[in-house]
């Protein structure tokens, strides 16, 4: 971890318990005590903490650096928005996702809304579910047979999740077998990309922790330009989508050893002349 990933993550540390010791810091970073005294002192001079006795605690005159707060950069769209878009198409992508699952795995989800319609269709089974999305967590608890492991870090009310260092952090203390992730954009020139670097800088670590990484898009991610990039499609081992229709995107896809299944539609319903699109649908009346 390099200095400014250190005080960065021991700034976000305090910001949230107040205080912290010289062996926390030493054991998180995976530093020798010299080297954590001296980022607290390098802090303290800067008046992010002041110290004390074997550790620190966070100056209450000093706000966190402002590379820290995620809400002053968020970009895209909000959790509530992004679960009414696509419903059909996510519902259909998520019921073909659990084929993939196993009694045992240790699975990742990220806090897409894909990942939460995932989520809603998990069976009662023996699992464990690290994730950093608030609904996730909501959605899993009534399940008795599932081990839930929520990610700390820095909360976001507008994406309604945990993101930062913190969150980064716990990802490195696990071996995960599957992860399940979506993005905001998708394309042959760009690869897979998010809205904002707080949510991409997060996945990319997701995707180091983790042995069979499964994307989950539907069509309207393809094509589409985002802000910050996650990583090369061909750091992907199955890309689940509604539909694909770029020849010339599935065929780079498959000389780069990607899995492409492509779900197949519902069975047309006809709607009620009163009834909504999207699971929070109802909310919104």
């Amino acid at each position: 971890m390099l200095p400014v990933e250190r005080h960065r993550f021991i700034t976000e540390i305090l910001s949230q318990r107040g205080r912290i010791l010289v062996q926390e810091v030493a054991q998180l970073c995976r530093i020798s005590l010299e080297t954590a005294r001296r980022d607290l002192a390098m802090l303290e001079r800067r008046g992010i903490l002041q110290r004390s006795h074997g550790g620190a605690v966070f100056a209450q005159h000093a706000a966190p650096e402002k590379a820290v707060v995620p809400s002053q950069i968020e970009q895209g769209e909000s959790f509530r928005d992004r679960s009414n878009q696509s419903p059909d198409s996510k519902t259909r992508i998520a019921k073909h996702a659990l084929q993939l699952i196993n009694p045992g795995d240790c699975l990742l989800l990220d806090s897409s809304s894909s990942s939460w319609f995932l989520a809603r269709q998990l069976p009662d089974i023996q699992l464990v579910v690290l994730t950093n999305s608030v609904h996730i967590i909501q959605t899993l608890a009534v399940k008795a047979n599932v081990r839930v492991i929520g990610l700390g870090g820095e909360y976001s009310a507008k994406y309604e999740d945990f993101v930062g260092v913190l969150a980064e952090q716990m990802l490195k203390e696990f071996v995960i077998n599957k992860l399940f992730f979506s993005c905001h954009g998708i394309s042959h020139e760009g690869g897979i990309r998010e809205s904002n670097e707080h949510h991409a800088r997060l996945k990319q670590q997701m995707l180091l922790s983790s042995e069979h990484k499964i994307l989950l898009a539907d069509a309207s991610k393809f094509g589409r330009r985002s802000f910050a990039r996650i990583c090369h499609y061909r750091e992907i081992d199955t890309l689940i989508t509604d539909h694909l229709e770029d020849e010339e995107f599935r065929q780079e896809l498959a000389w780069s050893n990607v899995n492409v299944i492509e779900v197949a539609p519902l069975p047309l319903q006809k709607k009620t002349k009163n009834s909504r699109n999207g699971p929070f649908a109802a909310a919104n009346n």
